[in-house]
């Protein structure tokens, strides 16, 4: 996708960020154009991961129904372990370019992998910082990417649901 314009909004629970995803498609969103960040939990209880069984992908630890759900409805998902962040669970477009920065063998201007990816989506430096603080502290990143005219009516959306929501355009 060559358009660089976002949308992104931060969720303190499963539940808030799973239902601002549910107006997005109930307003027509394309979910194509939809990606969720979180952190993977670890607990010594409860084994975290990502499992196939033939063409299904499952998750596995303490927010199953939130991941296994989320692979339901966008078009991939992903579990990662980055050095000096931990876990971490994605699904939607933005699993293509973490996959995309893990293969490259240097990630470059001071980014980890995931820097590199929201980097790649039009999203400043200043706060890709913010979000990766926000992810780990345990909140949810619900990413709308494309057109102009579609991250618009996104942040319309989405700011009646949280007030921690923000648009970059390129």
């Amino acid at each position: 996708m060559s358009e660089k314009n976002t949308c992104v909004s931060i969720y303190s629970s499963h539940q808030s960020a799973e239902q601002a995803l549910g107006e997005l498609r109930v307003e027509g969103l394309d979910v194509q154009q939809i990606s969720i960040v979180g952190k993977g939990y670890q607990n010594e209880e409860h084994p975290v991961g990502f499992y196939t069984t033939g063409e299904h992908i499952y998750y596995q630890g303490v927010q199953t129904a939130f991941w296994s759900n989320l692979q339901k409805l966008l078009s991939s998902a992903s579990f990662f372990w980055l050095p000096g962040f931990g876990t971490l669970a994605t699904a939607g477009f933005i699993v293509r370019l973490l996959v995309e920065g893990q293969e490259s063998i240097e990630v470059g201007g001071g980014f980890n992998v995931l820097g590199k990816s929201l980097f790649s989506m039009g999203i400043p430096r200043d706060s890709i910082v913010d979000y990766e603080q926000a992810i780990k502290a345990g909140k949810i990143l619900l990413i709308v990417h494309g057109m102009r005219s579609d991250v618009e009516r996104a942040y319309h959306i989405l700011h009646s649901k949280t007030q921690q929501v923000a648009v970059h355009m390129a």
